[in-house]
């Protein structure tokens, strides 16, 4: 058996490390996603509160 693995040795490097980057960035969209609902919602509910707040005539 040669001892010439180098290209394997570099394709498993590159997707091991590219699924890493992957699973980083996916996991950075998500949070992201989250961070927008809930400002979203924290301005619904303020928006909400406001709207109870004023008095009826």
């Amino acid at each position: 058996m040669e001892g010439n693995h180098w290209p394997l040795i570099l394709i498993e490097g590159v997707l091991v490390f590219g699924g890493a980057l992957a699973f980083g960035w996916w996991q950075l969209r998500s949070v992201k996603r989250d961070r927008e609902q809930a400002k979203a919602e924290r301005e619904r509910q303020a928006a909400q509160t406001t709207d109870h707040d004023e008095p009826q005539p």
